[in-house]
């Protein structure tokens, strides 16, 4: 139920639909519709008087992005209705400026290597350690990320994706300590851990804000009752405040939706409500199921990983993708992701008890069959650059076979998505290792350099 001024945007939205305007303004359904939209359309209105603009919030988002502070122990807060995208383009912007090195963990998303493109900066690969089993890829260490900075003491930021797309999560305190030391900034990609601010206690306190980080964005849609699109950017160093709104609206829309905002809205209420119990509850059915998938000889990552999130690696059980996946769908599961030899399975409170039996009915039907498969696309291929991201990027380019690209220079990121990590990054020489890479991914022709 929601309480006064817990809700801001909504009672300002509900209050000029309550006024029964003559709606000479965007957008042109004019708030009518029929059949299943017909009920959100009214709430899909434009910056009228009252409801606040979200570029110049002075008002109802204002007092939202303060609330989502609040309950995040951030400096400041900003909401976007362009997805975790947009907030990775603003924390870049904001630590980073035009040009200059950045410090990046090669899992990145293909959104940070299209916002480096665009910034023209030049990314420090660092890589994850071998410290997650073989069928997943590792985490990144303090002592990777000292040894980055010391190497390259002119990098403007140090940018880290954790949890990773299959769970996995670093370090991120030891790594923020070692940014504070050197006086760098860390930014943290946490897409997918927006919930990770109110798991039960004995996880510790893992969101990138309580470990240190400067900046980080969460995907509100992941994890949280939102509209797919709404995300959050976290500041938590408070240098980068009077600046980051500007920013965000160089990148952003100028038409964010209110329906997102308003789901955005929902979900901080949820987080000040039933999140704490609800992920409690989900974390104790996937600890439940992660002891049935290991008895029936599937490979989990090693070491700290969401326990919101399960990760099967299947590779052993001698399955391929589409055999899994068609397992899986045959229980009446939709899975998140299926990789080559793994699976994504994302959860929360708002999955029913049925759906968890479904899912332990599909993985207690199986078993090792003695022919594992080899652990094929667990690890980054590490290809060499031979030219600036940039000029890669808004090169002339043409689209050949991958087999035919080996030796050629890539003209923009290839990722396969889910999960939009790059394989080949723009400016980077396609080697056999790449290539291999990409065709276990399923991608069959790239875009290269035009000789």
């Amino acid at each position: 139920m929601r309480q006064a001024g817990k809700t801001p945007l909504h009672d300002a939205v509900e209050a000029y639909l309550q006024k029964d305007m003559a709606r000479f303004h965007m957008p042109g359904h004019k708030g009518r519709g029929t059949g299943e939209f017909a009920e959100i359309l009214p709430w899909d209105i434009t910056e009228v008087e009252g409801a606040d603009s979200l570029f110049h919030a002075d008002g109802p988002i204002l007092e939202l992005e303060r609330q989502f502070a609040e309950v995040y122990g951030a400096y400041r807060t900003l909401v976007s209705a362009g997805g975790a995208t947009l907030c990775i383009q603003t924390m870049l912007a904001l630590a980073c400026g035009n040009g200059g090195k950045v410090i990046m963990s090669r899992n990145i998303h293909r959104a940070a290597i299209n916002t480096a493109a665009l910034l023209d900066l030049s990314p420090v690969w660092i890589y994850p350690e071998n410290d997650a089993g073989e069928w997943f890829l590792g985490r990144y260490t303090p002592a990777s990320v000292a040894a980055a900075i010391e190497t390259n003491p002119d990098a403007k930021a140090v940018y880290i994706t954790s949890p990773d797309y299959f769970g996995v999560m670093s370090d991120l305190a030891g790594i923020a300590a070692v940014c504070r030391e050197h006086g760098v900034p860390l930014l943290v990609d946490n897409a997918h851990g927006a919930h990770l601010r109110f798991l039960p206690e004995k996880y510790g306190k893992p969101h990138p804000i309580d470990c240190g980080a400067a900046l980080c964005c969460d995907s509100l849609h992941k994890t949280m009752p939102a509209m797919t699109g709404a995300a959050l950017l976290h500041i938590g160093d408070g240098q980068f405040a009077a600046d980051a709104k500007r920013m965000m609206s160089l990148f952003g829309s100028t038409s964010p939706s209110y329906p997102m905002m308003l789901s955005c809205e929902i979900a901080l209420q949820y987080a000040r409500g039933g999140a704490r119990e609800g992920f409690a509850r989900t974390a104790r059915q996937m600890d439940r199921l992660r002891g049935l998938s290991l008895a029936h000889g599937f490979a989990l990552p090693q070491g700290l990983s969401d326990p919101a999130k399960l990760s099967l690696g299947f590779g052993p059980l001698g399955m391929d993708r589409e055999t899994f996946g068609a397992h899986l769908r045959g229980f009446g599961v939709e899975p998140e992701y299926v990789s080559g030899t793994a699976c994504v399975l994302m959860a929360n409170a708002y999955n029913r008890e049925s759906d968890y039996e479904r899912l332990a009915r599909a993985i207690g039907a199986l078993s090792p069959s003695g022919s594992p498969a080899p652990a094929a696309g667990a690890a980054l291929p590490r290809p060499q650059s031979a030219m600036p991201l940039r000029a890669a990027v808004f090169s002339t380019q043409e689209i050949v076979l991958v087999e035919n690209a080996i030796g050629r220079i890539a003209a923009g990121e290839v990722s396969p998505c889910p999960p939009g990590i790059p394989v080949v990054m723009g400016g980077e020489r396609i080697d056999e290792e790449a290539a291999a890479a990409l065709k276990a991914y399923g991608i069959t022709a790239v875009c290269v350099v035009k000789d």
